[in-house]
């Protein structure tokens, strides 16, 4: 399950967060993307990841924009404490952390159906 949403800002940058879901996988992910430069901040929940110097960060992590390094280099978050299962949680603590102010909603995903009817 993926989403994407416009994000206004004062001074107008052409941003929007993007959002991804897979329940199957145990991965979460919300992402604010600039348009001129790209990823430039992400929460990443249940994926592991290795920075570019091989140093594991785990799989709850955040990239933010570096001059140099870009987006390539993670670092474990102590702020966040939503689990990849939680999108409502980790959307919460997301926007706070980011001083994104959400003003629509968010409901949980649906249950995950195996079965064919």
């Amino acid at each position: 399950m993926e989403f994407r949403v416009e994000v206004g800002s004062d001074p107008g940058h052409p941003l929007f967060v993007r959002g991804s879901f897979n329940r199957l996988a145990g991965t979460l992910g919300f992402s604010v993307i600039h348009r001129g430069l790209d990823r430039i901040y992400e929460l990443c929940l249940g994926g592991d990841h290795h920075n570019p110097d091989c140093v594991f960060v785990g799989e709850r992590h955040k990239h933010a924009w570096h001059k140099t390094m870009r987006d390539k280099r993670a670092y474990a978050p102590i702020d966040i404490t939503a689990l990849a299962g939680d999108p409502l949680a980790a959307w919460a603590q997301f926007c706070a952390e980011a001083k994104i102010t959400h003003r629509g909603s968010m409901h949980p995903p649906p249950a995950l159906q195996l079965d064919l009817v």
